[in-house]
């Protein structure tokens, strides 16, 4: 019987660190490793400023405080605290920058040699791995092995100063980004039990935002990808890192049926366990506050969207569809192309019917991007709105009463008030001939989005049923707009849509669903293929949309066949899908996933002691 873990160590970039969908991951799952390891769980994460929100730090003491001197005066700066959003959970965030520029005096093989750190560590990882990480020269290479080396150094120390046993303690590492610290740790020979985990693939990634079919080129594979594929699309040093973290560590798991097929063609190695992403669900927490926060967002809504329009046309808001896509901005792989194309077929549709004049759709595009800061005709218009309101909700005349939009609120006031409330809608203001696709400012030329919007006819002219807002930011309390944070703002919508060509599993439709959305997915995504078969029924609130050999027209046509279903659905029948959707998730329940990781857990403790 395999040995079970009394500790555990999991390193990731986003640990404590919200960047990526493995912040979710980590964050949603450390409650449940928190109360099986206690205070033998511990984090490491990357330290910058990304980190301030989610951390509480403080001093360390003992012998980790002695660790964290000695490695300051190596370069290594860190600093402990816990992870406020992860459990409480001990954390340690690295920064390893200044050990990474230190000159160091090396033997190359052909004499000695004085250089930096950094490329002291590359030659390393060519020396023992092969690795040809000296002509890796994109920063985010160079940047996550220092911050990988930086992170060695500190496991050597936690081992050697006797905070944590070699015997019974497990490592988990996430993506290539901590691949050359399980690199370190063999280099140096430390004997430690690791897992390594891939969420995607490098290469996959790469290949994908190209139009290459991976999932379909994985599937008919006899033999592993040709490294020459990885030199011809300019990321050889991340894929033969990737490779090597695959192939040098204990237990390799990956997060769906779909990347654990394409691993084994991009890495070479099958995986040992499928570690399917799971979330909080069902434990009662926070039911009756979400559904106030969603109603109260809801409002909010619909009152930045008037903003948004008011001043160049009238229409109704409360009957409004409201619909989404959000994702990092690869615009092939996460299908925004796909999504704005159903859109369009959607209000050409829309346009021929009544239905178009009476109810529209408003669908919001998330995608952070490189801004200015916030259009100042919104922040102006939005912040009036907003006093108008206010004034509204406590006249006699308005109070309590259904909302519609502004001018039909006015239409129901008389005499001064009537007034007054007509000359403050007098200072709303235009910025151009219609209302703009962003609501802020880009710092750029050439929008994709924007352009793909202009160019499918979605330019939020008066006649048009379907609305565009894009979003071109992460969504927080303070991002000088609607201030309010991602989840709040979809708990308010209807429809999450994330029509991916390329999603090892993908937690955005999830998160929808959650927050009792409707989430529309493809099956080119590890989740989609998880709960297809689960999904296909009448009534059911998560839709997988076919996407796997079939053309971009023949997705969009889907799409938008599905989104006009779901605008034509009755109000109680929507809601009971929305409810649908939130009941699929239980199938995600962490409380049954965890035991993938425990499984994988206790194989690396089992497997190590085998290789020594």
């Amino acid at each position: 019987m395999a040995a079970e873990p009394k500790a555990l160590i999991e390193i990731s970039s986003e640990a404590g660190r919200k960047i990526g969908g493995i912040y979710t991951v980590i964050r949603s799952k450390a409650e449940y490793l928190h109360k099986k390891f206690g205070d033998n769980y511990l984090l490491i994460g990357f330290l910058d400023d990304k980190c301030g929100e989610d951390i509480k730090f403080e001093e360390p003491t003992g012998k980790l405080r002695d660790i964290f001197e000695e490695l300051e005066r190596e370069g290594v700066h860190c600093r402990y605290g816990t992870w406020t959003y992860g459990d409480n959970s001990r954390i340690i965030s690295v920064d390893a920058k200044a050990a990474g520029e230190r000159i160091v005096e090396y033997a190359n093989g052909q004499g000695m040699q004085k250089d930096k750190q950094s490329n002291y560590f590359k030659f390393l990882l060519w020396k023992h791995f092969g690795i040809d990480s000296i002509m890796e020269k994109s920063w985010d290479f160079t940047e996550n092995i220092v911050w990988c080396l930086g992170v060695g150094m500190l496991l050597e120390r936690l081992f050697s100063k006797g905070l944590f046993a070699k015997e019974s303690t497990v490592l988990q590492f996430h993506e290539w980004i901590a691949g050359a610290a399980i690199l370190h740790c063999k280099i140096k020979g430390l004997g430690l039990a690791t897992v390594f985990t891939t969420h995607a693939t490098v290469l996959g990634r790469t290949l994908a935002s190209a139009g290459v079919d991976v999932y379909n080129e994985a599937e008919k594979a006899k033999v592993p990808i040709s490294l020459n594929v990885a030199y011809n699309n300019r990321c050889e040093g991340k894929h033969q890192l990737e490779v090597a973290a695959a192939k040098e560590c204990i237990v390799f798991t990956t997060v769906s049926e779909t990347v654990a097929q394409e691993v084994e063609y991009i890495l070479g190695r099958k995986a040992d366990v499928i570690t399917v992403n799971g979330i909080e669900f069902g434990n009662g927490k926070g039911d009756e506050e979400t559904h106030d926060l969603s109603a109260y967002a809801r409002g909010e809504l619909q009152q930045f969207v008037e903003a948004c329009f008011t001043s160049y046309y009238e229409m109704r808001y409360d009957n409004a569809l409201f619909v989404y896509i959000s994702g990092r901005y690869e615009f092939t792989n996460k299908g925004f192309d796909i999504f704005i194309d159903a859109l369009a077929k959607l209000n050409s549709r829309l346009k021929k019917s009544k239905d178009g004049n009476e109810r529209k759709v408003f669908a919001f595009i998330f995608a952070p991007s490189s801004v200015k800061g916030p259009k100042i005709s919104v922040i102006k218009n939005y912040l009036l709105l907003d006093k108008i309101n206010e004034i509204l909700k406590e006249i006699p005349e308005t109070k309590g009463k259904p909302y519609v939009n502004l001018q039909a609120a006015m239409s129901l006031l008389q005499g001064e008030i009537k007034l007054d409330v007509g000359n403050m809608a007098k200072g709303f203001i235009k910025d151009g001939e219609r209302p703009h696709i962003n609501c802020y400012d880009i710092s750029y030329q050439n929008d994709s989005i924007i352009n793909a919007c202009v160019s499918a006819g979605l330019n939020n002219e008066k006649s048009n049923p379907v609305k565009v807002i894009f979003y071109p930011t992460y969504m927080k309390p303070n991002d000088g707009l609607m201030n309010l944070n991602y989840y709040d703002v979809i708990a308010a919508m209807d429809v999450g849509v994330f029509p991916s060509r390329y999603e090892p599993f993908g937690y955005t439709p999830v998160e929808a669903a959650v927050k009792r959305d409707i989430a529309i997915t493809s099956d080119m995504t590890g989740f989609g293929r998880f709960i297809m078969k689960k999904a296909d029924k009448k009534g059911c609130g998560v839709k997988v949309i076919r996407m796997a050999g079939k053309s971009s027209q023949q997705a969009s046509e889907e799409l938008s066949r599905e989104l006009e279903r779901v605008y034509k659905l009755p109000a109680k029948e929507l809601e009971k899908e929305k409810a649908s959707a939130y009941g699929m998730m239980s199938h995600l329940n962490w409380d049954k996933l965890v035991e993938n990781y425990y499984k994988a857990y206790e194989m690396a403790l089992d497997n190590n002691s085998k290789v020594k």
